[in-house]
């Protein structure tokens, strides 16, 4: 028999939401290593698409919790993907480290896009990129 696990009410402290290439832990140190952190894309086409991987950083959480992120288009509001997960933290003390490989993102035209983070239901934050269309060679 299968026990539901409860969603934490305590609610986390988001330290960081970082977009990067890619994001993983050295395996012999647990160091943590960001590779290719970036806020802006220059597209040459619209619409595109990228792959990315999403870094969060939380403290002051305790206990189980269901992490949902809402990749936003922010210029309509329109929401074009979701990513969900859990958490589970067992320190209020310590902190917690979660890495998100993505596939490759829709970038349908210029703006801003974000990725909402929310944990048991709270929105804890939110990361951002804007992409812009590259300049022509002259």
């Amino acid at each position: 028999m299968s026990q539901e696990r409860l969603p934490s009410k305590i609610t986390p402290f988001l330290i960081a939401a970082l977009i990067c290439d890619v994001a993983v832990a050295d395996p012999s140190t647990g160091k943590k290593n960001l590779i290719g952190i970036f806020d802006r894309i220059h597209v040459g086409k619209f619409p595109a698409q990228r792959a990315m991987s999403l870094y969060l950083k939380m403290t002051d959480a305790e206990g189980y919790y269901p992490i949902e992120i809402d990749y936003v288009f922010v210029n309509t509001g329109r929401v074009l993907g979701q990513v969900k997960g859990e958490m589970e933290a067992r320190d209020r003390t310590i902190s917690t480290d979660i890495y998100l490989p993505l596939p490759p993102l829709p970038i349908p035209e210029e703006g801003r896009y974000e990725f909402r983070v929310k944990a048991s239901g709270m929105f804890l934050g939110n990361a951002f990129i804007d992409a812009v269309q590259r300049p022509l060679p002259l």
